[in-house]
């Protein structure tokens, strides 16, 4: 398999599967355990790997040898095409899932008895006889879709001879079958999609037909294992469906101790995500020496990730994983995006948030549509346009709602659809940790259709990362009221914009430091030719700086500039010299690197950070004065960083006046301690 396989049908022979892609929790290690039977049943919503799964367990049973596996041809039974009902179907079909129970039960008899040879001398109506005898139908697909075509009276016929005749002989079956069905969603996608349709164009449709089909196979998988246990019936069904079960059957916790229900907690998800690392080539790495040790930091060339807004620092993993809904399909989407960019590309902290912004608007995209069906009409481009920010008070959020349900013949809570498909989150207090917390539900733990509004009342409201692309696009001012003390996502801490002290923290981060003074710049103002100068430097840094450097220029001759991407430092460090040398004196540059510690502190009404110490900041300060005006020194400590990648530069050692390697930049005059640091000399 290739690394970001997003699609498992691109499995399609056991020789494809790489079982190290495979992240085994408790639960699916307990299902694809050789000899254990006792679950069958995989559900998860779209995006989470049940045909992924239900294929490594087909062909754990084939290495096996214990059964013979149908369908013979492929790893899966999955329909194609399209299913026209008239309204007789449609309105026998969308009552229960009993109909649908028995079609599955005659297909998969049929399908089972053909495969072993045991439909001799059966007394049958000439329309089922005619579909058992019918050479060209293998599998249970091919018989169910068949089988579709009967109308209900021949069903009902079709049943009572399934149930007098076939089902007899699969008591007595002595063969091991397992037989492995999938897509059945898929396949009845389009009575829930509220597209316009046409019954001429698609037939009748009923959205209870999408469910029932998939609550019948369900039934009658656990019925079959009960009369024999050596006919196995493995099948993937959405949750959503699944979910239905309690108010169908007085059965459901017999069904649910038969199915595995996929769930992946962050760990998880996270291993997920370094095995795809692990399968890329080293020329696509940053780091490519770091992949055995610390695979994340290889492909991503970082381990933390800076928010634009809190200049916060956060774990990488945890970075692009809030940008998700925690599925594994969209880690593979991000995983896509960022391994298409060039390793010197996505090694750039601005790059690589563009590309997971992109890939976060993709998986929003198709979610929205995903869940359109069974949450009704939300008018979301509406709702889009009136939100003020990514976090409501209750009160805004009681305020938007009535506006945009005011035409409504029956409002219905927008919010409430919103918070069951977890595009919604709510501050909560955690009575564990005695913290407050965001909340945010994951897909499939709250039913999709809900009759009242389950919002939970809360102080705040927060809108899902993937979201903001989408809502800014319709509304740009959204992106004005970013919250600036706390980082929005799962279960991450929540601190109150109001509380004393809150949203000032300093912040240590290492970063690389360039501090640059105008050389003569005493005599520049004397003259009076300091103003061009001043708009120059400025204006350069403004041009040059990286989109994620935090740049001081209030002394007018000096500047101060801190990132964490030293070459980008020294592109714009040469930038500055030559753009400064163009004022009229032709001043030159003094300019100094190095890396470190920085502190920093974000703004109170404004967006960014300021710069307010650190170690780094005082070394760069102390070793500016000692550079020949014209020339990029830089410290030891920088050339390290700046040497991980490759560049056309070089630096050049430079020997201190008295002899030896070594520069002491303290300030005596006011009793600092010793600083000594080796300098080079930046040279392209």
């Amino acid at each position: 398999m290739r690394a970001w396989t997003v699609d498992a049908d691109d499995i399609r022979v056991a020789e494809d599967f790489d079982e190290s892609l495979l992240h085994r929790t408790a639960e699916i290690e307990a299902f694809l355990t050789p000899g254990r039977d006792d679950k069958f049943i995989v559900i998860g919503t779209k995006g989470f790997g049940k045909t992924l799964l239900l294929k490594a367990k087909r062909i754990l049973y084939q290495r096996e040898g214990q059964a013979t596996c149908l369908p013979s041809g492929n790893l899966l039974d999955k329909p194609i095409g399209d299913k026209i009902f008239g309204r007789e179907a449609i309105a026998f079909f969308s009552v229960s899932p009993l109909p649908w129970a028995k079609v599955w039960l005659a297909a998969i008899a049929a399908t089972a008895l053909k495969q072993v040879g045991a439909l001799d001398g059966l007394a049958l109506g000439p329309r089922f006889a005619g579909l058992i005898g019918d050479t060209q139908l293998h599998s249970v697909i091919d018989h169910f879709v068949r089988l579709l075509d009967f109308t209900p009276s021949e069903l009902q016929r079709c049943a009572t001879e399934t149930d007098g005749h076939l089902v007899p002989r699969l008591r007595a079956l002595t063969t091991p079958l397992a037989i492995f069905i999938d897509g059945i969603d898929e396949y009845f996608n389009k009575h829930v999609e509220e597209l316009p349709f046409s019954p001429s164009v698609t037939g009748e449709l009923s959205p209870e037909v999408w469910y029932f089909a998939q609550l019948g196979l369900v039934e009658v998988a656990y019925q079959l294992r009960r009369i024999n246990h050596r006919l196995k019936i493995f099948a993937a069904i959405r949750k959503e469906a699944y979910a239905r079960l309690p108010r169908r059957t007085a059965m459901s916790q017999q069904y649910r101790g038969s199915a595995v229900d996929i769930v992946y907690p962050p760990e998880s998800l996270r291993e997920i995500f370094v095995n795809n690392v692990r399968l890329l080539k080293t020329d696509r790495l940053v780091q490519p020496a770091r992949v055995k040790a610390h695979p994340l930091e290889a492909f991503l060339g970082r381990a933390g990730i800076t928010d634009t807004f809190t200049r916060e620092e956060e774990d990488a993993f945890e970075y692009l994983c809030r940008h998700t809904l925690l599925r594994p399909r969209d880690l593979m989407t991000i995983g896509e995006r960022l391994a298409a960019l060039r390793p010197d590309e996505r090694r750039h902290e601005h790059r690589l948030k563009q590309a997971v912004s992109q890939a976060a608007t993709e998986i929003a995209q198709e979610y929205l549509a995903e869940i359109a069906p069974y949450v009704g009409d939300m008018e979301l481009e509406q709702l889009f346009r009136v939100l003020p920010g990514p976090v409501l008070t209750y009160v805004e959020a009681e305020a938007i709602f009535e506006r945009h349900s005011a035409d409504a013949a029956q409002p219905r809570h927008v919010f409430s659809a919103l918070y069951r498909v977890g595009l919604l989150g709510h501050v909560q207090h955690d009575l564990v940790s005695g913290e407050w917390r965001q909340r945010f539900l994951r897909p499939g733990e709250a039913p999709l259709q809900a009759n009242e509004d389950t919002l939970p009342r809360a102080s705040h409201y927060l809108l899902h990362p993937v979201l903001s692309d989408l809502i800014v696009r319709a509304n740009p001012a959204f992106a004005q009221r970013v919250d600036r003390i706390n980082i929005i996502g799962y279960d991450r801490p929540w601190r109150d914009a109001g509380a004393a002290g809150e949203g000032r923290e300093t912040c240590v981060r290492r970063l690389c430091v360039l501090k640059a003074d105008v050389h003569g710049f005493g005599s520049l103002m004397l003259a009076g030719a300091d103003g061009p100068v001043r708009r120059t430097l400025v204006e350069a840094v403004s041009r040059w700086a990286s989109p994620t450097a935090i740049c001081e220029t209030g002394a007018g001759d000096s500047v101060l500039i801190a990132d964490d991407d030293a070459v980008a430092m020294a592109q714009t460090a040469r930038h500055l010299m030559d753009e400064v040398y163009t004022a009229p004196g032709q001043p030159r540059l003094r300019i100094a690197l190095h890396h470190g510690e920085v502190n920093t502190r974000q703004r109170d009404r404004e967006p960014g950070s300021d710069i307010v110490g650190g170690e780094a900041v005082l070394c760069a300060a102390r070793v500016e004065p000692f550079v020949a005006p014209g020339q990029v020194w830089v410290t030891e400590q920088f050339r390290e960083q700046f040497l991980q990648r490759p560049s056309l530069w070089r630096t050049v050692p430079i020997a201190p006046p008295g002899g030896g390697e070594r520069f002491n930049v303290h300030k005596p005059d006011i009793g600092e301690p010793d600083l000594w640091v080796r300098l080079f000399r930046l040279e392209s």
